[in-house]
């Protein structure tokens, strides 16, 4: 079931939580999905203006993508949480969850466990992540064609292979990783043509 925040009420816990101020909220506001949302955007030092900039990018994936459940002020989760979409917090250029250290520029960040791709070269922009042993066809996450870098952080030995659509062969493996491994850019002949991603 989507849960999406109620923006509004969000946002003004946000601000609260940021300066310090929060105190009692309506029943309306006490949601866990709200309290999450108001001490991370506490945490990471997000305005009102920066929490509703990233919400407005959260509506958007889960319209695109339906069954997603908002986790965080940055994230949505599908599938029980074995697939995970983070936003670049404001002011960033790679994404991660605001309580996930902030890496050295250019380095990867996927959790142990996880095989990430991510949007934009040397690990910036959106970061989606698998878990689990699936394919995946990445025109449901909004994200076949925009693939850049990657890092298969997954248990030793394990396999992931991405595949580009041709609509002549079908599906096409370009690359394969084994973990642990990563590349922060895939080279100019496969950027952005991943459509699809078969973890493990």
């Amino acid at each position: 079931m989507r849960t999406r925040t109620k923006l509004a009420v969000a946002v003004s816990a946000a601000s609260l939580t940021a300066v310090g101020l929060a105190g009692p909220t309506s029943a309306s506001a006490s949601t866990t999905l709200d309290r999450t949302i108001a001490a991370q955007a506490g945490r990471a030092g997000l305005d009102q203006r920066e929490v509703a900039a990233l919400q407005k990018q959260i509506d958007r994936q889960m319209a695109f993508t339906p069954g997603g459940e908002q986790i965080g002020v940055n994230q949505v989760a599908w599938r029980g949480g074995k697939t995970i979409m983070t936003f670049p917090l404001p002011g960033e250029k790679q994404a991660r969850a605001v309580d996930e250290p902030v890496g050295t520029l250019g380095t990867a960040n996927c959790s142990y466990t996880w095989t990430c791709l991510y949007e934009h070269d040397d690990y910036d922009g959106r970061r989606l992540t698998w878990q689990d042993c699936a394919f995946n066809n990445l025109a449901d996450y909004d994200f076949n064609d925009k693939a850049s870098s990657w890092h298969n952080n997954q248990t030793q030995g394990t396999v992931t292979r991405v595949y580009n659509w041709t609509s002549s062969g079908g599906w096409s493996q370009i690359w394969s990783s084994t973990a642990p491994s990563r590349s922060s850019y895939v080279g100019n002949a496969d950027n952005d043509k991943a459509d699809g991603i078969r973890v493990c």
